[in-house]
């Protein structure tokens, strides 16, 4: 029987196994590696977490930092359980990928053993939804997308795909002339309520730009090329994203997705910080066309302050079209930064 608890995660109860049983995580993924660091913590559970079991059968999960205590994978599952006295699983497991977690909770219910899984509000600090610290809603209503906004998401950004199409290759080329490495680059950014997904970008900077660690860009950061400046300027390195919208990962409006790095950092330096998770990111937004470069911890809480007031008055028609321009202007000026 499922049961949901007070902190507003689902349980399912198992009278038949013995409540001084072990605890292990289902996963082996980043999720696994938070929730692991925040139970040894503070166990919730009060039980002594054994290990990772991989939910992939052929172990094809990303591997962890703490590889030697994988006891095995999901096909093992009876087994593992019976010889490690576990009693209790707990899912890393992303909420939205449901079709992952309708298969793990089937294997689980089959052996009757209990498992614990993440809130639909989870983000990337295990046991932390995002804040609802009075003026901002994040659970029901307060997490669903305008319902306009998906339409117009698709709509404008399958339109600016086709139209700047043909400018690719222009961009392409001008980025291999002047140094070497890929046209493109990928990077890991946290979405909606704490999910990971890659974000798509003309590359700007030089090749093993952040080989000492992540660093914030500034104003005149040696890392970016000649051609980057202007990218960045014109905000056409940012064209790219226009693929994570249409698959739904980014909405046009919304706050700048971020780097786990970055996330986990000022979430420590700034309350409020996590608020900004409550809404999908976007390719512009409130406090890029109002802020520059954070070259401080000041101004990475005016671009939260503004975020929140964006997230606050999403709803309104008037600051949507005040954003929609305003970012038009920084493009035309080329006084992006």
């Amino acid at each position: 029987m499922l049961q949901t608890n007070t902190s507003g995660r689902t349980t399912v109860a198992n009278q038949a196994t013995s409540p001084n049983g072990n605890l292990a995580i289902l996963g082996v993924n980043r999720i696994a590696e938070t929730l692991h660091a925040k139970l040894k913590e503070a166990n919730p559970f009060d039980r002594e977490i054994v290990g990772f079991i991989s939910i992939e059968s052929n172990g094809a999960e990303p591997p962890l930092a703490d590889a030697d205590h994988i006891l095995g994978n999901i096909d093992q599952l009876s087994s593992i359980v019976k010889s490690k006295d576990i009693n209790k699983v707990v899912l890393a497991i992303d909420p939205n990928d449901k079709h992952t977690l309708h298969e793990v909770i089937q294997a689980c219910e089959a052996i009757h053993l209990s498992y614990e899984a993440l809130p639909p509000s989870y983000d990337i600090n295990y046991d932390e939804t995002v804040s609802n610290e009075g003026e901002i809603q994040v659970d029901g209503d307060g997490q669903k997308d305008l319902w306009f906004q998906r339409i117009i998401d698709l709509v404008a950004s399958l339109g600016m795909f086709l139209l700047f199409l043909p400018s690719y290759a222009f961009v392409a080329l001008a980025i291999k002339l002047e140094s070497k490495g890929d046209v493109l680059y990928s990077q890991e950014r946290v979405g909606k309520n704490g999910k990971i997904f890659k974000i798509y970008k003309f590359r700007s900077m030089y090749i093993d730009a952040e080989a000492q660690g992540p660093q914030l860009a500034t104003k005149r950061d040696p890392r970016i090329t000649n051609i980057g400046r202007i990218l960045r300027k014109t905000r056409i390195d940012e064209l790219p994203q226009l693929v994570n919208v249409i698959r739904g990962d980014m909405s046009l409006i919304g706050p700048r997705p971020e780097r786990p790095f970055y996330v986990e950092k000022y979430s420590k330096e700034i309350p409020d910080y996590k608020k900004r998770l409550a809404v999908k990111p976007g390719l512009t937004g409130w406090a890029q066309v109002t802020v520059g470069y954070d070259e401080s911890l000041d101004d990475v809480k005016e671009k939260v302050r503004k975020d929140l007031y964006y997230i606050q008055n999403r709803s309104s028609v008037k600051l949507y079209f005040q954003i929609v321009l305003k970012t038009i202007w920084v493009v035309v000026t080329a006084s992006g930064q």
